[in-house]
Formats: C-alpha cells, sequence, structure tokens
C-alpha cells in the first residue's frame, strides 16, 4: 500500500492487548498486531540459520509454542521498555517502510494521566531516535469522543488493562471526576480460566493467555439477566494448538464477563463495577451537566464490544440512576436562544436608480423599471430569493404539497422551484398538515418531549470499537488548523509543557 503525501499524521495507538497503526484522513488502521513479543526459549542449533533477537505482533502469534512470550504494556503502564523500543521500530522500519520520517509528523495516543516523565521521555525518544517531524500527545477519552462528533459527553473506555470514566464538557476532561478502575479485558481472562478450571478444562500450553483471551473475543456475551439465565446444555468445541479439542459449556461463556458488573467474583472486593463508578464520578459534579453527560455515553475499547452488552449495561445503569435523585433538566431559555438563532428572517433591500450593465458595462437608468441593458440586451437584476418566514398559523419549517406541472410530491413548498422540473412552484397550495402540528412552535414541541420522556440514558456506540481512538485520531489529525498544533523538537527542547495543551483551548 502506499505512503500517503509528506506531512501526513502517522497515528499510532499502542495499548496492553494490540497496537494500531495508520495515517490521519483513513477510515480504519493499516495495522493491527496483538501488543507481544517474544524471544527463543532455546539456542538456535540449525547451520545457515538467522534467528532474530525478538519477534513481534503476529510473528510471535505463530511461533508462540517457541517463544518466551512478553507483554511490554500492563494495566496502561510501560513495563519492558526494550520491548516498546522493538515495537516502534517494527510499525516504523518493517510495517510502514518509511525511509524519511522527517517528512512525516507522529500523532501518539496516550492514556489519561500518563506520567510526566514517561510522557517526556516517549516524545524524547521519537524526536532523537526516530527523527520525526513533529509530534502531539492526546489523552485517549478525547478521542473517543470526538470520533462520534461531540465535545461533551461521558466516555466508557475499557482496554485490556483499565477502565476509564471520564466526564468531558466543551472539549476539556474534568479531571478530579475520572474514575480508574483495575477491571478490564485481562480479568475477564481471568474469570475465564477459572471458570474452565471448575468445570475441570485446564489448558496445558506456555500460550494459555492468549488462547484464553482469543475464546474470550470470540464467544463470550451478556445476558439481560443472570440471575434467570437460559437452561442449554450446549457446548462450545474449539480447537488447542496440538491439534485436540475442548468442549466449553454455553453458559461459562456467559458468565465470564459478568466480572465487569461484579468484581466479586474475582475477589475485589474494593473495586467499584462500571454502573456505581459512573454514580460516584456523577456526584463530584455539579447535577446541571448530569443530563447532558446522561444522554452522550459514548463506549470506547474492544473490552466492550461483548453482545448484548449495551443492553445489559442500560439495565444495570438504570437500576443505581435513583441514587442521583432528580436530575435537572436543560433549561427552556436555552432552548429558545436555540431557535431564535435557527430563525432566519429576509431582508429588506432598497432599489437602485441606476447602476452598470454588469454584461457590457454602459451605465442604465433603472428609475423607469427596466430589467434588460438597453445597449447588450443582458439581465440588470437577478432574481430575488425570499427567506422562508413563519406561516400565518405560526409554525415554521418544510411543508408538503404538489407540484402542479409535474405532479410530483415536494417535501418543501417554500422552495421557488421544483426539484424534479425546475419551473417555479411559488404559491402553490399547502397540504392539510396534522392538527396537532399547527399549533406548535418548535420551541414548545421540544420543550414538551424533554419534559414528557423520561429516559435520560442515550448511548454513542460506533462501528467498532477496537478502532474507536484510532478513528478519534484520524478524523482530528485530517484537520489543517489542527496540523498545526504539532510540536517540533525545537519547539519542545525550548518548552516541554506544549505536550500539555489543553484542548479546550483549541476549541
Amino acid at each position: 500500500m502506499a505512503l500517503p503525501l509528506p506531512g501526513t499524521p502517522i497515528i499510532i495507538d499502542i495499548g496492553s492487548a494490540y497496537v494500531k497503526v495508520g495515517f490521519a484522513g483513513e477510515p480504519s488502521p493499516r495495522f493491527v498486531f496483538p501488543c507481544i513479543t517474544g524471544t527463543e526459549k532455546y539456542k538456535a542449533v540449525m547451520v545457515d540459520v538467522n534467528a532474530r533477537g525478538m519477534y513481534v505482533g503476529h510473528d510471535v502469534s505463530r511461533m508462540r509454542g517457541v517463544l518466551k512470550i512478553k507483554h511490554p504494556i500492563e494495566r496502561g503502564a510501560i513495563m519492558d521498555w526494550d520491548s516498546f523500543y522493538e515495537i516502534l521500530n517494527y510499525v516504523f522500519y518493517s510495517l510502514l517502510r518509511i525511509e524519511n520520517l522527517s517528512d512525516y509528523p507522529v500523532f501518539y495516543c496516550e492514556p489519561p494521566f500518563m506520567n510526566k516523565e514517561t510522557k517526556e521521555y516517549i516524545a524524547r525518544l521519537l524526536f532523537e531516535t526516530h527523527h520525526v517531524r513533529s509530534l502531539i500527545m492526546m489523552p485517549t477519552p478525547l478521542l473517543s469522543l470526538f470520533s462520534v462528533g461531540l465535545t461533551t459527553g461521558l466516555v466508557i473506555e475499557s482496554g485490556d488493562g483499565l477502565t476509564w470514566v471520564c466526564p468531558i464538557i466543551n472539549g476539556q476532561m474534568i479531571q478530579h471526576s475520572v474514575q480508574k478502575l483495575p477491571l478490564a479485558g485481562v480479568d475477564v481472562n481471568h474469570n475465564l480460566k477459572n471458570l474452565l478450571m471448575r468445570e475441570g478444562i485446564n489448558i496445558a500450553s506456555s500460550a494459555v493467555d492468549e488462547i484464553i483471551q482469543e475464546i474470550k473475543e470470540k464467544n463470550c456475551y451478556f445476558v439481560l439477566d443472570p440471575n434467570n439465565p437460559s437452561k442449554s446444555n450446549d457446548t462450545f468445541t474449539t480447537p488447542m494448538p496440538d491439534g485436540s479439542t475442548i468442549k466449553i459449556p454455553n453458559n461459562i461463556l456467559s458468565q465470564a464477563p459478568e466480572v465487569l458488573f461484579n468484581p466479586g467474583m474475582l475477589g475485589y472486593s474494593t473495586v467499584m463495577n462500571l454502573p456505581d463508578a459512573i454514580i460516584t464520578s456523577l456526584r463530584i459534579l455539579d447535577n446541571n451537566y448530569w443530563h447532558d453527560l446522561l444522554s452522550h455515553i459514548v463506549f470506547s475499547g474492544g473490552n466492550l464490544s461483548y453482545s448484548g452488552f449495551e443492553e445489559r449495561f442500560e439495565s444495570e445503569l438504570g437500576n443505581v440512576l435513583p441514587q442521583l435523585g432528580s436530575i435537572p433538566r436543560p433549561k427552556p431559555t436555552l432552548i429558545a436562544v436555540k431557535n431564535e438563532l435557527i430563525q432566519l428572517q429576509a431582508a429588506e433591500m432598497s432599489k437602485k436608480k441606476n447602476d452598470t450593465c454588469s454584461h457590457c458595462g454602459a451605465y442604465v437608468d433603472l428609475s423607469s423599471g427596466i430589467e434588460h441593458c438597453p445597449s447588450c440586451g443582458g439581465r440588470l437584476a437577478l432574481p430575488e430569493i425570499k427567506i422562508d418566514r413563519l406561516s400565518p398559523n405560526g409554525k415554521q419549517g418544510s411543508q408538503k404539497g404538489t407540484c402542479p406541472f409535474c405532479k410530483k410530491d415536494i417535501a418543501d413548498i417554500s422552495s421557488i422551484f421544483c426539484p424534479y422540473c425546475g419551473r417555479s412552484v411559488e404559491g402553490i397550495k399547502e397540504t392539510d398538515v396534522e392538527a396537532s402540528e399547527k399549533g406548535k412552535t418548535p420551541a414548545q414541541e421540544f420543550t414538551e418531549y424533554m419534559e414528557a420522556s423520561n429516559k435520560v440514558l442515550k448511548f454513542f456506540v460506533p462501528d467498532n470499537l477496537q478502532f474507536t481512538i484510532f478513528n478519534g485520531a484520524a478524523i482530528l489529525g485530517s484537520l489543517p488548523s489542527f496540523q498545526n498544533l504539532f510540536i517540533t523538537y525545537e519547539q519542545f527542547q525550548s518548552n516541554p509543557e506544549l505536550l500539555y495543551r489543553d484542548i479546550s483551548d483549541i476549541l
């Protein structure tokens, strides 16, 4: 695949489980591989075979039987810097194969609250070792929110090592209200492994963690009511690396992810579950923000991609939501202001007494009302298009009608021309409008809906939760105005604090 033009930011999202790499403006990552490295268990004894010192990504998965596997990132923290170096080298020189990195900026997706020394060390590594053109580092919850086109919302981000509950208002992460849960994909793996052992299923392999994770990603799911699961004796059969197969009871696949709502299954007595973490986060904030946050809940991370999670989460959160008490509704004044901004008014313009013909340049007297130039015959005045105003019954907006010429239905009779035949349809009669709608203004309709609706929760679920962070970075990185915020090595040397600029200042 060809490289994009120089200056296109490279997106790097290194998570605990997977690494996503691509370029800004692209709909999905070009490369996705496991965030694992491997070294040989035994010394090479074959003649004329050059063994590598370290294997990365899919190469480790293919040779996991003869390699010692390492996970360089655990619970969002870099535990093995040598493996981290190898991953960056693998990205730049084996996958992207960029000859001159000084032509490309780098967009690095960082976890929230990254240690200052670690953040500056990564920046120095990219500048001094790989000589990238420029750099920007942004927290992943902000990117998850921007990926669905929002600047205010409650981000639930759950990956392999950690789960974050991050309220974001106008592009600013409210740090004192953020909840960090050591409850994520690795805990689901641990719970699944325990459940299998209780059934007498013991996976004897050096790559047992990778096998468990693969079973989890492909087969685990949520049930709406865990106290009354469907009684079924079905089993799931999966192959092992040695060619054998194991049979897993179907109920285990639904019990494994329950740890997200019941941490006590693993003995975590002090760790909150997801709904409790949301309640704790909201209680720290002013209650005037509750409605906006609960009506803009964004899911992010591969650990939330289980089938049935959205329905189960809504049920669990709805059970604990009354603990907050009454949730204030948006004030009607704000709605009226918004409606007033939408309503456009036609501008009355005075007619000219004389003008210059735009065709031949002759000076023409317009006092007699002529529309064509007497010298060249060109039209002097363009037809005016009226801006739609409120109709006599007080309702503004599009109403349906029928073109008298082509007899086709028109969605908006306020238009001057028919979109099908192009003839003027100004002044045709309105079709019957429902009586219940005629007496309402837009502000009244919206206000009544807000007062009558009891459902506060609204979820924004991206198509691929695993790529949510990458997609947010790809969108921002493709904006020309945003690319001006990348810092160069000279700027970083003179002022390292530029790495910590708040995105809300940009918005």
